[in-house]
């Protein structure tokens, strides 16, 4: 259905029960007129992503009058707002504690690769026999040492360690780390 029949369905039931609102109904030298005013606003709230709200409003204000029976309909307002609003996204936060499995199963640490707050604790868990951590690279001031000397632990062992330092640290499994038996983390603050 188009807009302007649309809007002369509205118009015209309430247009023939006002010309019909007579005390004399069959005089011709008396005329009614009524104006009828009809305002409809649909409103359309749709989210494109998680971040955006974009929110659509239409308002149309139409008039109508009716004299002697005659029928005019008017189109006098029609208006569209587009408003978006930003939300903001949620930044992970690090965590004070992390456990990193050393050969569960493979020749692997688990996980490979992670982030921690300043103050947090990561602890080793050997999965398997025969395995180290060999500090690669670490942040200036960082006393982090890996596994005591250049020994070989095995299952049940452990090793923690808290971190104070922000930044970037590397390790490897000194016998196997030509299998890819690396790892990484950083500290933040």
């Amino acid at each position: 259905m188009d807009r302007r029949r649309y809007l002369a369905a509205l118009v015209t039931a309430p247009v023939v029960s006002v010309a019909g609102c007579s005390d004399d109904a069959g005089a011709d030298t008396e005329a009614d007129t009524g104006t009828v005013t009809d305002t409809v606003t649909p409103t359309d709230t749709t989210t494109a992503t998680p971040t955006d709200s974009p929110t659509a409003a239409a308002t149309d204000t139409s008039t109508a009058t009716a004299t002697d029976g005659a029928e005019t309909a008017t189109d006098t307002t029609a208006t569209a707002t587009d408003t978006e609003t930003a939300t903001p996204t949620a930044t992970a936060t690090p965590s004070l504690s992390q456990t990193v499995q050393v050969a569960p199963g493979s020749f692997r640490f688990s996980p490979k690769s992670f982030e921690v707050a300043v103050g947090a604790t990561v602890e080793w868990v050997w999965e398997a026999d025969g395995h180290n951590v060999v500090v690669d690279s670490q942040p200036a001031g960082s006393d982090w040492s890996g596994t005591p000397g250049d020994d070989l632990y095995d299952e049940g062992y452990t090793h923690e360690h808290t971190f104070q330092v922000p930044g970037t640290y590397e390790y490897h499994c000194d016998p196997h780390e030509g299998l890819g038996m690396v790892g990484s983390f950083t500290v933040v603050e």
